[in-house]
């Protein structure tokens, strides 16, 4: 390979990017408010005992990412329960990822390529929502990083222990959230696959691959295959197809539902930039030259390999395709399949060049993209925006007339938010909150999300109830003025 240079203001510059993007990271964690699926995992699972959330105690619904639930509980018995400290392993972690990005990028030869390469892995305003929320997607999104990491120093290096590391850091992701299973036994098939392809002349002997294939798979095992055996309920995922389902409402997310005129052409542009691949692939494998190193073919078979075992589970079992945030699984392997891509061409005459302008072009769209950041809402919880301005409007009239205690009816989706700022705000005035909602009660407040309470909505403007906010994001707060 290529000698790279080496420049010390170029991990400076990184640093101040970094240090910029954890920034963004932390004034979300400390700012949206928490949403459905963080608070739920507050509800039912931190308040367990450590062995009850390593086993996967009820409810089985697919929530208790449990590496992210095992942290939370730690946070927050350290210091306390707060959105901020539920959310600190994930703003912790986004450093992990940082750290990573940077890492991979440093192993392109010119300063520019490797700063450019660093924020084309890092300007995803997709997963900045992830890095603010207690969810487990940010941390595996970091830990996956790390791993394939250690698996190009593997390859550049050929050095047995960072097979070790690549496993080690996959299984970790894998514990922070099941769905990166599929990337991780797409990595020990790949890892067999490099093993044959060095042959009887190679450097490393089955021994030497099969211990830590076998040694961290086998942990891995024993750690998840009870909590798999016990999840239940519905899952989220589709029936169409691979590609719509999960490639297309990745795509749509991570470009956060912003472009409807391009969304189609996402689908085929992934489609395109995966055959050129895939052209490149057979073209170096089958050549009569010199074998060399390219890291894009590691990166496109580990794609294709997770995208094979997702398909052949839902041929063999049934299990539906993944989608949106569960698939996100792919969008690290996405990433640095794509900057290694770039790389290939500068084996072309002026290749360095063309690298250097596809790279330009790929982060000016992600920049492009980035416009959607934001300290308000996450792309997919944005019903949860408004609930710490919906309680405080309700806890100041609470207390202008002086009442003890006050119910308040709910859409569903509201209640484990507002159940974790009753709890964690210690709220004596509000009494807790159903899941069922408000039906066959009545209520002395009615909090409303747009078409879901329709009828209701409807009724309460038809019965005089005082509208005390229509917030942004179509909900409703009421004051039932005829409640006894």
């Amino acid at each position: 390979m290529n000698k790279k240079i080496r420049k010390p203001w170029v991990s400076w510059v990184m640093v101040l990017i970094s240090l910029g993007f954890f920034s963004i990271v932390v004034l979300r964690a400390l700012k949206l408010s928490i949403t459905h699926d963080e608070a739920y995992t507050y509800l039912h699972y931190v308040t367990k005992n450590w062995w009850s959330i390593i086993i996967y105690k009820p409810p089985h619904i697919p929530n208790n990412h449990i590496l992210n639930t095992l942290l939370i509980k730690m946070s927050c018995g350290l210091l306390g329960t707060t959105p901020f400290n539920l959310r600190l392993p994930n703003v912790v972690f986004s450093l992990v990822y940082f750290w990573y990005a940077a890492s991979i990028a440093k192993s392109f030869r010119f300063p520019g390529i490797q700063i450019l390469a660093f924020l084309a892995l890092c300007l995803q305003v997709y997963f900045f929502d992830f890095f603010s929320l207690a969810r487990g997607y940010g941390m595996g999104l970091a830990l996956m990083m790390a791993s394939i990491y250690h698996l190009y120093m593997y390859r550049e290096l050929n050095n047995g222990h960072h097979i070790w590391r690549t496993l080690i850091f996959a299984a970790f992701a894998v514990y922070a959230n099941f769905t990166f299973l599929y990337a991780f036994a797409a990595l020990t098939m790949l890892l067999v696959i490099l093993w044959m392809q060095e042959g009887n002349g190679g450097t490393k002997t089955i021994g030497i691959l099969l211990r830590p294939v076998l040694i961290v798979t086998g942990i891995l095992f024993v750690f998840i295959v009870i909590p798999l055996k016990n999840i239940s309920g519905d899952l989220f995922g589709g029936d169409t197809s691979f590609w719509r389902d999960t490639v297309g409402s990745l795509m749509w997310n991570m470009q956060y539902g912003q472009h409807d005129a391009i969304y189609t052409s996402l689908s085929y542009t992934v489609a395109i930039i995966v055959l050129v691949g895939a052209l490149f692939f057979v073209y170096d494998t089958f050549q009569n030259t010199v074998s060399r190193f390219r890291f894009y073919q590691e990166a496109l078979l580990l794609l294709c390999l997770t995208a094979a075992v997702q398909i052949l589970q839902h041929l063999i079992l049934g299990t539906q395709f993944l989608m949106g945030r569960t698939a996100l699984v792919y969008a690290p392997l996405f990433l640095v399949y794509i900057i290694f891509l770039f790389q290939r061409f500068n084996e072309f005459k002026a290749g360095e060049n063309i690298q250097l302008a596809l790279n330009s072009l790929w982060v000016l769209l992600l920049l492009f993209n980035f416009k959607a950041i934001n300290l308000s809402h996450t792309f997919e919880w944005q019903y949860d925006r408004f609930n710490q301005e919906a309680l405080s409007l309700i806890e100041e009239d609470v207390k202008e007339n002086e009442w003890q205690e006050t119910s308040v009816g709910i859409n569903w989706l509201f209640e484990p938010s507002l159940n974790f700022y009753r709890i964690a705000g210690k709220k004596e005035w509000l009494l807790p909150l159903s899941r069922d909602g408000y039906r066959d009660q009545n209520y002395r407040y009615y909090y409303l999300l747009g078409d879901n309470d329709k009828e209701l909505i409807e009724k309460a403007e038809a019965s005089g109830w005082s509208l005390m906010a229509n917030f942004p994001n179509d909900s409703y707060l009421f004051k039932n003025e005829n409640y006894r």
